[in-house]
């Protein structure tokens, strides 16, 4: 089937270009996991990162074997996911059609991973695998980075609705239909313009405060070779005042946090549950399994030493009401 894109958009790259193709293709514009790190929505990638790679310069490998092993998994379920997808739809799952690229704005570009159609209009499709701990933030809707994405893939096709199909840990297909969201789209391509001007003038991206630019710096910076630096003062109070307010204010909400909890433990009392306007406000129920085990032991040989096996028992406190 031949796809067109009301877009203009235009196949630069076929879906089987070599891998070096590819790539070279990939640091001359922003895609769809690339805007989404831009974004500060993925963990593992910073903006500071996908600069450096767009730029040419040298990143540090991430060596986690973990990761890749899953990223290889979830290249590979693509094709079963597909097929989950039409069973559940009804709807096609056509084939990605090569690397797409936006000639008014060049540096969008991107590789969707399927299309489908629905009442003979064209629709992208995101396929995802996750582990079963993801299942709660996949079962309501599409997960926001994940829309990011679609989003990103709606901008350049031009088409006004895709879907997302999940594989939850193996178990679990999870469809949502996503329709276009123009304010969204319009937020993306301006997000996506003011980072590529900073690609192209050398201008770095601010510095955020999320884990993955924590990491890279340590990376990008894990083997010093000058004792000493003289900075500017002022720069370097001003975040050092920063970070200590920010200490002293995370410290204060650990004494909030562990005060409330108190003072709820205290109204449970031996209860496990506690009500309030008819329905569970929260709980403090006794861990799961943390004393089965010595009871086992127990039983298994009533002459051996009780005291050993006697450590206190533990409650765990689930708050339901969250947002009163």
């Amino acid at each position: 089937m031949t796809l067109t894109y009301p877009s203009g958009a235009q196949i630069v790259l076929g879906p089987d270009a070599p891998a070096d193709e590819w790539h070279a293709v990939r640091a001359t514009g922003i895609g769809g996991s690339d805007i989404v790190a831009i974004c500060g929505l993925n963990e593992y990638t910073s903006p500071l990162e996908i600069w450096l790679k767009k730029r040419g310069e040298t990143v540090p490998r991430r060596h986690d074997p973990v990761l890749s092993e899953a990223a290889e998994m979830g290249h590979e379920l693509e094709p079963f996911v597909a097929s989950r997808f039409t069973k559940r739809t009804g709807l096609p799952a056509i084939d990605n059609p090569g690397t797409l690229r936006l000639p008014s704005r060049p540096h969008m570009l991107v590789n969707l991973d399927r299309a489908t159609v629905e009442n003979d209009e064209m629709g992208v499709l995101e396929i995802k695998t996750r582990s079963s701990y993801a299942l709660k933030d996949w079962i309501d809707e599409t997960p926001g980075e994940v829309q990011v994405q679609v989003q990103w893939q709606l901008a350049l096709t031009g088409w006004n609705f895709g879907y997302s199909a999940a594989s939850i840990g193996g178990q679990r297909t999870i469809v949502h239909r996503i329709e276009r969201d123009q304010q969204m789209i319009d937020n993306l391509i301006a997000i996506g313009d003011e980072f590529w001007g900073w690609v192209q003038t050398g201008t770095r991206p601010p510095l955020d405060g999320s884990h993955a630019t924590g990491q890279l710096l340590d990376h990008l910076h894990a083997n010093p070779v000058e004792q000493i630096v003289v900075a500017d003062p002022a720069e370097v109070e001003k975040w050092l005042k920063i970070r200590a307010t920010a200490k002293e204010q995370a410290e204060a909400a650990d004494i909030a946090i562990t005060e409330a909890e108190n003072h709820l433990k205290a109204i449970a009392g031996d209860a496990t549950d506690v009500h309030i306007r008819g329905e569970l406000a929260y709980s403090w129920r006794p861990r799961r399994g943390s004393i089965h085990w010595k009871e086992a032991a127990l039983a298994a040989d009533p002459d051996i030493d009780a005291e050993q096996y006697r450590g206190e028992p533990t409650r765990v406190l689930n708050v339901h009401l969250e947002n009163l």
